[in-house]
């Protein structure tokens, strides 16, 4: 018979291992929580930002389409890391990684376009697919090696052979530097070249191909400088929450 003080300790251990495990468990499961969901225009596509800053992107069944009732399956099409934890030196903060808000620009080619935004960033993606590989170039070997282009004396005519299916996810904009407070909203404007970002009391207006500077078009402290009483009660916390542009 064990000593009431053993069985105690046993227990102990066996409840810290216990929690431990489920710490563990709870740290990874709080990376894969959803944060925010977007379809695409023509709702093919559906994309979903977590805590882990990852964004997965589904695509509506070939099937599906083609059928007036459907069940509205989605299998996962990408699946890219788009935002990494990161650290403010100056504040003295650090910033999660976790996906804000997700929206979709207007395909105008092949390939599709979305932002993404955790706290601080905003990131343009280019979603692009690729089913055939160029072969036959004439300064390379077919195994990658450059060729001595002295010994070149024909010229070969590149030509596409068929492989597999690949998504390619790649940034092509990182927008950064521009808000004090959390971004909590971006919208996408009818020009489409142009989109809005918001944090809790700034609106900035951005140009998808400048990067380094945007124009404040609203700053809600400016306007409620005198209500004293007002910004005490909500701490100037949450002023802006959602960000819809009207064409």
């Amino acid at each position: 018979m064990k000593c009431f003080p053993c069985q105690f300790s046993n227990t102990i251990k066996s409840a810290q291992f216990n929690t431990s495990a489920l710490m563990s468990v709870s740290v990874f499961e709080q990376a894969d929580i959803i944060s925010t969901v977007e379809f695409n225009h023509s709702g093919e596509l559906l994309a979903t930002g977590d805590k882990g800053g990852r964004v997965v992107i589904f695509q509506q069944e070939q099937e599906n389409k083609t059928q007036s009732h459907s069940r509205g399956e989605y299998n996962v099409y990408s699946t890219f890391q788009s935002h990494e934890p990161e650290f403010d030196y100056l504040k003295s903060l650090e910033i999660e990684e976790k996906i804000n808000k997700i929206r979709w620009l207007p395909q105008k080619n092949a390939a599709q376009f979305l932002l993404s935004t955790n706290d601080k960033t905003i990131k343009l993606w280019k979603i692009s697919e690729r089913d055939k590989r160029p072969e036959g170039y004439n300064l390379k070997e077919e195994d990658g090696r450059y060729r001595d282009p002295t010994t070149v004396t024909t010229l070969r005519v590149p030509v596409f052979r068929p492989m597999d299916l690949m998504v390619e996810a790649s940034p092509r904009r990182i927008f950064a530097n521009a808000h004090t407070y959390h971004i909590n909203s971006i919208s996408i404007n009818s020009d489409y070249e142009t989109y809005l970002s918001a944090d809790d009391l700034r609106i900035n207006l951005w140009h998808l191909e400048i990067t380094d500077r945007s124009f404040s078009i609203f700053f809600a402290l400016f306007c409620m400088m005198y209500f004293d009483e007002l910004l005490n009660t909500f701490k100037l916390k949450n002023m802006l929450w959602k960000l819809e542009e009207i064409p």
